[in-house]
Parts: structure tokens; C-alpha cells; sequence
């Protein structure tokens, strides 16, 4: 039987003790502020990446891993013992990763390395490749791995509420008359991801406090199983905001099983500190 081994990127926001007790190779993704680079959660911290927020006026840019760099994983899990290689990518349609990986894989062993767009990122893309790993941990082959996360894919959500639009005007998203406005108003948007991978808005909403329970109100509607499906909440250095809505959720769903995770930073360089998020995926399908 071949070993197998699952691989992310840190958009997936595993990192620490969860990528370790599922034996997952993370693929680090950048933040760049002027001449200084950091791979997200491995040489920057989340509290560090607000403060570098706050302290420069341009925003930062991001990266994806450099072609070697990643040949260079492939090969030392090759090296490592592994015969087959998974790797689910941050969604194609918002970064160059699977491209890539692409190119990475056709320089190693493209017939062993099997790479998998979960047009996703965040909660979903790391739900994905928990999936993944624990099918690996249950002796499963690489085409049931592959088809199981494939049906997953197509029955997930995930949307943030942006609570300081700084980023997004900087970013040249919105303008400085339309920062300055929706920040009088309280106007908070919510940004979610659509099916293909891309980002769309999915709300304005008054007030932060509010746009929180539009995402709980999301989860309801949604109808959730709470004995198979799961929620993410992920925030940027808001853990009162990951906490309304966590007491949102529980009011619905009281047995749901509910994962916490910080934000990915290369994600928060658009959502900005305070960001917070909710998802979910359908895994009793």
C-alpha cells in the first residue's frame, strides 16, 4: 500500500500542534512589507503582523511560495519515505499557488504528486486537507481521497465581515470618500467566496456587532446537521468578535462541533485587523 502524504498551504491556517497531529507539510505563503519578507505563522505572528500594519502606511503584498521552494518540499517528503504526494492548494482563481505547484510537480514526479485546487482558502482549505489526512490515517487510496474531497468542495460557505475598511482603501478596493464614509456610517462589508474560487461581497451591514449575526444568521439558514457538519470561526486579533459568534452558533446548533483559528495573514492583508469569519462545510454529504 502506498504512504501518502497530504500537503497545504498556510492560507489553510493549520499550523502548530494541528498540522503535526495530522502529519500535514504546510506550503508557506509571504507577506512582504518594503524589503522584508515573512512566511506567514511560521516567521510572523498574527499580533506582529498588526503591528507592521499599524507602523507602515503602504500595504503590505503577498507571495506564493517560489517554484524551488516548493520542489524542494516535494522532494524531502519523497526523501522522508512518502510514495504519493496530495497537495490542495489555495484556490487557483485567487493565487498563483496551483500554478506553481504545478510547475513544481512536473520537475519532481508529476505522476506521484497529485495537486488539488479546493478553490478555497482559510477554514475550508484546511478542512479539506484534515479530510484528506485523516482518509490517509484510515488506509484510503489516493483516488478515494481525491474524490471525497472533491464532493466536499462543493458543499462548503465561507464569508468575513470586515471590521476596518484602512486595508481596503489602501488596497485601492474602495476609495478614500468611501472609506471615510462607510467608517461615519459604521457600514461594515461582508466579503464571501463563490463557488469558483473568487471573492464576491455578500452584505453591508450597520455596525460590526451586527455583521457578526449576519454570519450567524447565515449558519442558520443553512440548516445544518449538527451531528456531521462542522463550523470554522476564524478571526484577525478579535477574539470577542470570534466569541459573539460562537454564542451565536451554539444558540442554533448547541452539539455542533466548532473549530477556532486565526485568520491567514495573507488573507488578513485585504480584511485588515479585526477581521472575523465564518464557515462551514457539509461533511454529512
Amino acid at each position: 500500500m502506498s504512504k501518502i502524504a497530504i500537503v497545504t498551504d498556510s492560507t489553510a491556517c493549520l499550523h502548530g500542534e494541528i498540522a503535526e497531529k495530522y502529519s500535514i507539510y504546510m506550503n508557506y505563503l509571504s507577506i512582504i512589507f518594503g524589503n522584508d519578507s515573512y512566511r506567514e505563522f511560521q516567521e510572523i505572528t498574527p499580533s506582529k503582523f498588526v503591528e507592521l500594519l499599524h507602523a507602515n502606511e503602504e500595504l503590505p503584498s503577498t507571495s506564493q511560495p517560489a517554484i524551488g521552494v516548493t520542489v524542494e518540499l516535494y522532494e524531502k517528503i519523497f526523501a522522508d519515505g512518502y510514495d504519493e504526494i496530495i497537495h490542495l492548494t489555495i484556490s487557483s482563481a485567487l493565487s498563483g499557488t496551483y500554478a506553481s505547484a504545478m510547475s513544481a510537480a512536473e520537475m519532481v514526479n508529476s505522476e506521484k504528486i497529485h495537486l488539488f485546487d479546493t478553490k478555497a482558502l482559510a477554514y475550508q482549505q484546511g478542512s479539506l486537507a484534515i479530510e484528506a489526512a485523516e482518509m490517509v490515517q484510515a488506509g484510503k487510496s489516493v483516488d478515494e481521497i481525491l474524490t471525497r474531497v472533491e464532493l466536499l468542495r462543493e458543499g462548503w460557505f465561507q464569508a468575513a465581515v470586515i471590521d476596518d475598511l484602512t486595508n481596503l482603501k489602501k488596497g485601492g478596493r474602495i476609495s478614500s470618500f468611501s472609506a471615510s464614509l462607510g467608517s461615519m456610517l459604521q457600514v461594515k462589508p461582508v466579503i464571501g467566496v463563490r463557488p469558483n474560487g473568487m471573492l464576491e461581497p455578500t452584505g453591508k451591514v450597520r455596525t460590526f456587532k451586527k455583521a457578526l449575526k449576519f454570519l450567524v444568521d447565515k449558519a442558520k439558514e443553512a440548516n445544518l446537521d449538527p451531528e456531521k457538519d462542522e463550523i470554522g470561526i476564524l478571526h484577525m486579533e478579535n477574539p470577542e468578535a470570534a466569541a459573539q459568534i460562537k454564542a451565536g452558533v451554539l444558540e442554533v446548533y448547541p452539539n455542533i462541533k466548532i473549530v477556532e483559528l486565526p485568520l491567514s495573514l495573507v488573507v488578513a492583508v485585504h480584511a485588515g485587523p479585526g477581521a472575523a469569519s465564518i464557515g462551514w462545510v457539509r461533511k454529512s454529504q
